[in-house]
């Protein structure tokens, strides 16, 4: 890798559970206790829990509200609608069946797939490009094949991007996204997960989008 590039590790179903590093959807069985909304006060739904870095011995768990998704905030990451923590990976049990709120995702277990070398070219703004130059863009990530599950690189945003840190306040780096490519989030037509964490991994933030046609 060299300072024009990062690398990102593609996200795929993990043919037997051994060979697990995280999950999408499911349920904390123990560990750490399920959230609950501030707006809502009902139990939030485990959208993923994956690794802080590839062979990192602590978890990054990224919570939504979905029991009313229908009028719910967590598409913004400040409102208090999601929930991104990061715990010891030995002290948590998990499982992708039984969810615990209407909405959840059964899950599925996951592995990593072949690195990726992201460009700086894809740090863009897309609502600063002209036509041909954003297809050009999408070109380049079609030809790369980033725009799928995936922990690092660049978030790749699916619509204009989002200014996370100044909504939450305090800085913040991009550590995965979750795309409809494993699991139907139910998010609407290309909706995709982006989860955040603080540079010391006390904590994290979460926004999703959909796809603007």
């Amino acid at each position: 890798m060299t300072d024009r590039t990062r690398i990102s590790h593609p996200l795929v179903r993990a043919p037997n559970p051994t060979l697990a590093i995280g999950q999408i959807g499911g349920h904390v069985k123990r560990g750490f206790a399920h959230p609950r909304g501030k707006r809502t006060n009902k139990t939030m739904a485990l959208v993923s829990a994956l690794p802080l870095e590839p062979g990192s011995d602590r978890l990054v768990l990224a919570f939504m509200d979905r029991s009313d998704p229908g009028e719910t905030f967590d598409n913004q990451p400040h409102k208090g609608d999601n929930l991104v923590v990061i715990v010891p990976k030995a002290e948590v049990h998990l499982s992708i069946i039984n969810g615990v709120c209407p909405g959840d995702w059964k899950g599925a277990k996951l592995m990593w797939g072949k690195p990726i070398e992201e460009p700086v070219d894809l740090d863009v703004d897309p609502t600063g490009l002209d036509v041909a130059a954003s297809d050009a863009w999408v070109d380049m990530v079609d030809e790369l094949g980033c725009d799928c599950s995936k922990v690092g690189g660049y978030p790749l945003w699916a619509n204009a991007p989002i200014d996370v840190e100044g909504l939450c306040g305090r800085p913040l780096r991009f550590h995965h996204r979750i795309a409809g490519d494993l699991v139907d989030l139910k998010l609407g037509d290309g909706g995709v997960v982006y989860v955040f964490v603080d540079p010391d991994g006390s904590g994290g933030a979460l926004c999703w989008q959909q796809a603007r046609y």
